[in-house]
């Protein structure tokens, strides 16, 4: 019996690979979910998993220009048609401190976490926004938003995870 095509190949020939969403795919390992993780992909999931966390912990309790470390030092934040890197995102996040009127709380859903490469990971995480100026005694919380964000981290030579570009969608609500 004849093996069947490689990864690369289907019955009309070669899959073009080069720059497509075909050659995304396959340079990254995506195991079948329930697939145990190997120690250095449990290890870097929750370093990551911690940067996402003190993220939204700092923004929330009124220190987003120090989130601003958690970022390479080229690192992109791409919200809507706004694009910040280096001083740019540091003033963006010094604004963002600043504007005492978005107190509030950011509630980070599960996310999902695929290591890409010894020193690469991604993350998709879904976000719950809750800003007290929408909230009323003997309600239940209103989120204000719900919102997708993709993560994508590398790993430094100080062996520290960060940020390398994260990108913000909206997808209800608004702010």
């Amino acid at each position: 019996m004849a093996p069947g095509p490689s990864a690369t190949e289907h019955r009309e020939g070669p899959i073009p690979t080069r720059g497509t969403v075909m050659s995304a795919l396959l340079e990254t390992t995506d195991p079948k979910p329930g697939t145990e993780p190997d120690l250095a992909e449990l290890r870097a999931r929750a370093a990551c998993m911690d940067v996402i966390d003190a993220f939204f912990r700092w923004v929330d309790d009124g220190e987003a220009e120090r989130t601003v470390e958690l970022f390479t030092p080229n690192g992109e934040l791409v919200m809507d048609q706004a694009h910040f890197t280096g001083t740019a995102l540091t003033a963006a996040m010094r604004a963002r401190q600043d504007a005492t009127s978005k107190s509030g709380v950011h509630v980070p859903a599960a996310s999902s976490f695929r290591l890409l490469a010894p020193g690469e990971a991604e993350t998709h995480t879904y976000l719950h926004l809750y800003r007290d100026a929408d909230q009323q005694d003997g309600h239940p919380p209103v989120a204000r938003a719900v919102t997708q964000i993709k993560d994508r981290f590398v790993r430094g030579e100080d062996g520290r995870w960060r940020i390398a570009r994260r990108v913000v969608n909206v997808v209800a609500g608004g702010e």
